[in-house]
């Protein structure tokens, strides 16, 4: 399996910034040429497409800037979305790119739209957004990055303040901070300036699938570096992309909550373990152990994603009635990456379909398989059998579906 793993950590990420990287990365330059070139034509403006080499603290980048002599801005909302569909008939895309493309724009809307009432995209209303927008799109198309699994690290989106038509706002702007509670995106503030734009936040969260403290375990086919517009005095201005190969197995970044628990009956106990499963905990376990003045009683701990802590632990707190939940960073653990597909199943003359859960190495053979439980149970109920003996079955004929 291949990954593309996004750095946006040290400097942020803005949309030329993201095409820049693209085009270091390996994609083609002549789908980014027609696609400057059908802007030209589709809006009537004049542009030119700068493509340089450039440093940044000394490392090198490649730099991609668009000139627009006299540029449009704050186009209406059906205005925009009526130049994007016209050019997106004219782009030699595929369908994956095609909606790629729309996610990214209604995404700006969305956001707009919860700050402004006017209908307006006022500065992202321009011929730059478009070509962000439609640039990114065919340069993934050029690598192939959808058949990729794309992992990003948390978003740097500066700090301080910048003047803006609305006057000295603070950095993340409005239509950022919307774009990040939005899609749950993890940030921090680091470094003078905004470094994080609307449209490069767009083209990130329409793309990735997961946010990580860190980058998987993998081996690096090809690094792409897009430079940032300015020299920053703290660190590099670039983002950095990089094109991977997963190893056999997956390295993720857990959290382990634990609480003690000694006054509650094991009827409650065993909701707070269904509950937590439901609302999204990796794992949940109960250990006996001796509490405060020699009380028997439970230790509940609780496997998490990162960023899933809080929520569980005050969903914890309202179950069992405990005070307080300790929380600490379980940096990675192993594991094959999973997969559930349904088999069809013939068993005493009749037919049912299955989940399986699948556990894959990095080449996509099957590691181990397991038949998911319920289906067992909703199949033996039905004809009158033991469970185990269902489970055997749909194992059997999933693996000889699967060779």
């Amino acid at each position: 399996m291949r990954l593309l793993l996004v750095d946006p950590s040290v400097a942020g990420i803005s949309g030329d910034m993201f095409i820049a990287a693209l085009l270091d990365l390996g994609g083609e330059v002549e789908p980014l040429e027609e696609v400057a070139e059908l802007i030209r034509e589709e809006t009537g403006k004049e542009l030119e497409l700068e493509l340089r080499e450039v440093e940044r603290k000394g490392i090198a980048c490649r730099g991609v800037r668009l000139r627009i002599p006299e540029d449009f801005r704050g186009m209406g909302y059906g205005d925009i979305r009526g130049y994007l569909e016209g050019l997106l008939e004219r782009c030699d895309l595929s369908e994956r790119a095609r909606g790629y493309a729309r996610r990214c724009l209604e995404t700006l809307i969305e956001g707009e739209r919860r700050i402004h009432a006017n209908g307006h995209l006022h500065e992202l209303g321009s011929v730059d957004t478009l070509f962000d927008i439609l640039g990114s799109a065919a340069l993934l198309d050029s690598i192939d990055a959808w058949e990729c699994r794309v992992i990003s690290l948390p978003v740097n989106v500066g700090s301080g303040r910048v003047r803006t038509s609305h006057g000295e706002l603070s950095v993340p702007l409005p239509l950022v901070a919307e774009i990040l509670r939005a899609h749950g995106v993890p940030f921090f503030k680091r470094h003078s300036g905004e470094l994080t734009t609307p449209t490069g936040l767009a083209l990130l969260v329409n793309l990735v699938q997961e946010f990580s403290e860190e980058l998987p375990v993998a081996r690096i086919l090809g690094v792409g570096r897009g430079a940032g517009g300015r020299e920053l005095e703290e660190a590099p201005n670039m983002l950095q992309l990089y094109l991977c190969e997963a190893q056999a197995l997956i390295r993720e970044q857990i959290s382990l909550l634990e609480t003690s628990v000694d006054d509650v009956t094991g009827e409650v106990l065993g909701n707070a373990l269904e509950e937590l499963m439901r609302a999204g905990a990796l794992d949940v376990q109960l250990l006996p152990t001796v509490t405060k003045k020699n009380r028997p009683g439970y230790l509940l701990q609780v496997i998490c994603r990162v960023g899933e802590e809080q929520r569980l632990a005050e969903l914890a707190m309202r179950l069992l009635g405990t005070l307080g939940v300790r929380h600490s960073r379980v940096s990675m653990r192993f594991a094959l990456r999973r997969e559930v597909r349904r088999v069809k199943v013939r068993i005493n003359d009749h037919e049912f379909s299955a989940r399986i859960k699948l556990g894959l190495d990095g080449e996509g053979a099957v590691v181990t398989l397991k038949p998911e439980y319920e289906d067992a149970v909703r199949i033996a109920e039905r004809l009158s059998l033991p469970v185990r003996e269902v489970l055997a079955r749909i194992a059997c004929e999933a693996r000889r579906q699967l060779g």
